[in-house]
């Protein structure tokens, strides 16, 4: 379990570093961003870019830089493994992949923004209520940070690059996959409300997030799963939340023996091994954890920091050990 340990140590550390770092450094949390921008007619979306790319910034230092020492430490990784390359793939193949994958994946979410405009769900997070604000140039350019290309790129280098990489080691590729969905979802909480409308986002972003694993295994690239990152948080509305759906059957349609190929490779393996048992377990710690972790820190922040430390003596004495297979 020094896989398990390590990643939840190090999703710990790094927000229990990033809080403390914040003030220090002058950096405002997103909470008082979003009332700032809530509370004004025409909120300063330059401002608010600004203040969100510096706050993820800090974030993904602190557990980005920590997790690739480790992984440079234990096998001398580099950014190559953790997807920032191609894999000797076409660009266009990749980018191809992602996009039916989006189709695939992220319909049953696009379906419930549809029913939203007609029956009454519930309400979303307070995010969302800025969609309902003056789309402007500045506007789109805090979606660009926030939602499809600067914080995507850093939330796929986590969760796939390194969470989902490190976790294949003990618990191979479709357990990697099942922990690393089910640790993302729960970690927004954002959605943890009681209304149809969050319960069903949550539901949503299950399959969304198997999907972002699977095409990562598949190709050891991010590039398939940042455009489908990218393509399910670009918002729509008016005729648009109607038209991209369509399209996005059209291409289920067109690419079906595509998807139908991934669906049948997901569903061998997902059978094919004896590996049910322990990712669920793992999972379900995981969720544990992110859950908790925001409601008891007191609690939990010491006893995943002393997990921390057992998982790095346990790699400590693995990499020490000698190999008594060899001669």
């Amino acid at each position: 379990m020094a896989a398990l340990l390590e990643v939840l140590g190090i999703f710990v550390a790094g927000n229990f570093l990033a809080y403390h770092l914040d003030p220090l450094i002058g950096v405002k949390p997103l909470g008082s961003l979003f009332q700032a921008a809530l509370n004004t007619p025409e909120p300063d979306y330059m401002a608010f870019s600004v203040g969100w790319a510096k706050v993820m910034s800090v974030y993904y230092a602190c557990v980005l830089l920590p997790a690739f020492a480790l992984g440079w430490w234990r096998r001398r990784w580099g950014l190559a493994h953790y997807g920032m390359t191609t894999a000797g793939q076409p660009v266009w193949t990749l980018v191809v992949f992602g996009l039916v994958a989006f189709a695939l994946v992220a319909l049953p979410l696009k379906l419930l923004w549809v029913a939203r405009q007609f029956v009454p769900l519930g309400q979303g997070p307070a995010f969302w209520t800025l969609l309902d604000k003056t789309w402007t140039p500045s506007f789109w350019l805090l979606l660009a940070v926030s939602s499809f290309a600067f914080t995507p790129i850093l939330e796929e280098l986590f969760y796939r690059g390194y969470c989902q990489t490190r976790l294949e080691e003990d618990f191979g590729g479709i357990g990697a996959i099942v922990i690393v969905a089910l640790f993302m979802t729960f970690g927004h909480n954002q959605y943890q409300q009681l209304n149809i409308l969050s319960i069903g986002t949550m539901i949503g972003l299950i399959p969304l997030t198997l999907g972002l694993g699977y095409v990562f295994w598949r190709t050891r690239s991010l590039v398939p799963g940042l455009i489908l990152h990218a393509a399910v948080n670009i918002p729509t509305r008016g005729v648009y939340d109607f038209i991209l759906p369509a399209v996005m059957v059209m291409v289920l349609i067109v690419s079906r023996h595509r998807w139908l190929g991934m669906l049948r490779n997901f569903h061998q393996e997902w059978i094919g091994k004896n590996w049910r048992q322990a990712a669920f377990a793992a999972a379900i710690a995981a969720i544990i954890l992110v859950v908790g972790f925001e409601r008891w820190p007191d609690v939990f922040v010491p006893l995943v920091l002393f997990g921390l430390a057992v998982a790095l003596f346990i790699e400590f004495r693995g990499r020490n050990e000698p190999n008594l297979g060899q001669d």
